[in-house]
């Protein structure tokens, strides 16, 4: 298989006073793996409705290829489609299951191409089940081989692993960008879970109100978020009060670099836990209220003040903040995005 470029450009779409797309701009490159990540309600899911030709945008234009399908049923989109429900056939094996969209596009060597794709899925050895007979991970592999089998232009994935227990979620999700990256198909991938779009992607996508904040690189969405918006949205961020001078905003005493110019000298700064320094300090500026065991990184939460800060710490440094336990606060010097 090798990829396709897509293009969506202008896409708009309501319902009824909602603006589910709001003139939407996304290029995908051919090959690549996109994420769109955000809220409920933020357009993506339409998105991506919209290029498989399950729903019509009021205006736009949607290319694959370089090709307007913009008007194309979709029948004749030549795309690869796995949603949440895993929509599998109970009265068919896996291996019929993939099988079935082969068999109506006449494709010969249907069986063979299909045990292929289950050997790709990695469940081969469950070609002759049925769905009633498979864990949630292993149907929904199956009904991405049925997807991929096909040899799509575009590979579109709806909130696939949503319905997976945490370990299955985590496997598949790997699995997923192993085959993606394998084949080179071009892939759209849908999900609200930002552990998730940051994992997978070569790009992740983050929309707000029907429109793109920022396309970006899973790193540069995190480290370098474009709006205040994704700053906060990604990730966990305390929300601590600063004064803006020049390009620096003072918080807790410390200086930040800004990531865009302030439009106030009183702002909230956004600054990740890791950027959260804490020490054993008698008197200190602050008191632990809470510890969060996370494995290797626990979660400390300290009241400064009338501040709640919250810190990532190293789990082996637990003992020596027990709730509280009197510590210093500081910050370090990373950029930081800022609300007006």
């Amino acid at each position: 298989m090798t990829g396709v470029a897509v293009q969506l450009t202008g896409l708009c779409r309501t319902f009824g006073a909602v603006h589910a797309l709001d003139n939407l701009d996304l290029s995908i490159e051919p090959g690549e793996f996109v994420t769109l990540l955000g809220p409920s309600g933020c357009g993506k899911t339409t998105a991506l409705r919209v290029l498989a030709g399950l729903e019509d945008a009021d205006s736009g234009q949607v290319l694959v290829g370089g090709e307007d399908i913009t008007g194309l049923p979709a029948n004749r989109r030549d795309m690869g489609m796995v949603f949440q429900a895993y929509s599998l056939f109970p009265h068919l094996t896996a291996l019929a299951n993939v099988s079935f969209g082969l068999s109506l596009r006449g494709r010969s060597r249907s069986t063979s191409r299909a045990r292929e794709m289950l050997d790709l899925v990695g469940i081969a050895s469950f070609a002759d089940r049925y769905p009633h007979q498979l864990s949630g991970g292993q149907q929904q592999r199956v009904a991405l081989a049925r997807a991929l089998a096909i040899e799509p232009s575009v590979l579109l994935l709806d909130e696939p692993l949503s319905a997976l227990d945490a370990k299955v979620r985590v496997q598949l999700r790997d699995e997923i960008r192993r085959i993606q990256t394998e084949v080179g198909t071009t892939t759209l991938f849908v999900t609200h879970d930002q552990e998730e779009a940051l994992a997978v992607a070569d790009r992740v996508g983050v929309m707000r109100d029907g429109r793109l904040e920022q396309l970006a690189a899973p790193a540069d969405i995190y480290l370098t978020p474009a709006t205040p918006f994704v700053a906060d949205f990604v990730g966990l961020s305390n929300r601590l009060p600063g004064t803006v001078t020049g390009n620096e905003v003072e918080v807790l005493g410390t200086r930040l670099p800004l990531l865009a110019p302030a439009s106030s000298p009183s702002v909230t700064a956004l600054v990740r836990p890791e950027s959260v320094l804490v020490t054993s300090a008698e008197p200190g500026n602050g008191r632990v209220l809470t510890t969060s065991f996370l494995g290797p990184i626990s979660k400390v939460t300290i009241t400064v003040g009338d501040l709640l800060v919250v810190a990532q710490v190293s789990t082996d440094r637990l003992p020596s903040l027990t709730p509280g336990t009197p510590v210093q606060v500081t910050l370090q010097p990373n950029p930081v995005a800022v609300a007006g």
